[in-house]
């Protein structure tokens, strides 16, 4: 038997909680928590599916549990500054309601899990993946969110203007000091 634990899949045509929430305009946070996040790509889910179902091997080797993730890994606040969406920190008793109220109006709907994942991230291991089943994926966390941004067009804060932005306010900073 062979278990596939995939990280949260992004691409172009992602059709997920966590897609829906990254293309809202304004991201909600947790104020206090700024986790750390894996991706992997929609055409490396489906590769690893294909190879997972594949016939098996004569061995056990395609047996087991494996986490599904590109390498590397991203902050909610790095993501959020790539794909141009500026964050609203909010208590978490506060993002509950959000919840609520957007769910209510149709726009998006957070899981209890989802709130989790924002406040306290998840990060897994892919050896495994590598050296016992034997999938490389072919794109990283940040290439697969990359593509996502890339097929969603600019955000409220284009991450180059972001970025100048950041570097000129920077400069104006006494030396020594960090923004």
């Amino acid at each position: 038997m062979c278990v596939l634990r995939f990280a949260n899949i992004l691409g172009p045509c992602a059709d997920s909680p966590l897609a829906e929430y990254f293309a809202l305009p304004v991201l909600p946070t947790v104020i206090g928590y700024d986790p750390r996040l894996q991706f992997v790509h929609e055409k490396d889910a489906i590769e690893v599916l294909r190879i997972a179902a594949s016939e098996p091997r004569r061995s056990t080797l395609n047996s087991g549990t494996f986490n599904i993730a590109g390498d590397g890994v991203l902050l909610l606040s790095q993501a959020a500054r790539r794909l141009g969406r500026p964050t609203l920190p909010l208590l978490l008793p506060t993002l509950r309601w959000a919840r609520t109220a957007l769910r209510s109006l149709g726009i998006t709907d957070f899981s209890p899990e989802q709130i989790r994942l924002l406040t306290h991230g998840r990060v897994v291991a892919t050896t495994q993946m590598r050296e016992t089943l034997g999938f490389e994926p072919e794109h990283t966390t940040a290439g697969a969110l990359a593509d996502y941004a890339h097929s969603r067009g600019p955000g409220l804060l284009p991450p180059e203007a972001l970025a100048r932005t950041i570097d000129r306010l920077a400069g104006l900073l006494p030396a020594g000091a960090q923004p």
